[in-house]
């Protein structure tokens, strides 16, 4: 590896980290992981899974799960039940409110990245975004 493409390597590097850390990025990651992300993947993906699959496809540790879905229940965007054939296993269905909350978040979500979209255009945002698949294909040789 020459001395030059070490160096894009660790700009590369510093870039990501940077944009990840910036406010807006990290308020993201928070929705994606958080409410947001347990709404949206209700709405979307399946309602009625269990805690714990929404827990692994959030990548989110069952004690989080557990919180982000009390939370959710006491402000009545979901609710929980026991499945009749397994009793250790708990269902989350999301209610009209929660489906409301998740279409008001993503839509608060497409605001916030207008500024963005704007300063790159069409083809440059089409550009970042094929960009963006392949790096989240590569999985590294860590």
């Amino acid at each position: 590896m020459s001395k030059n493409e070490d160096n894009l390597g660790e700009e590369l590097y510093m870039l990501l980290a940077e944009m990840l850390n910036r406010r807006v990025n990290r308020s993201v990651q928070d929705s994606v992981r958080g409410e947001y992300g347990t709404l949206h993947y209700l709405t979307y993906i399946k309602n009625g899974e269990s805690a714990g699959e929404l827990s692994k496809y959030l990548h989110i540790v069952p004690g989080r799960m557990t919180d982000i879905l009390s939370s959710l229940e006491y402000k009545g965007y979901i609710v929980r039940t026991r499945d009749k054939a397994d009793r250790r296993r708990v269902v989350v269905n999301i209610t009209k409110d929660g489906i409301t909350e998740e279409k008001k978040r993503r839509d608060a979500i497409r605001q916030e990245y207008q500024g963005l979209l704007k300063k790159l255009g069409r083809k440059d945002t089409l550009e970042l975004i094929r960009l963006l698949k392949i790096m989240l294909s590569y999985e590294g040789d860590l």
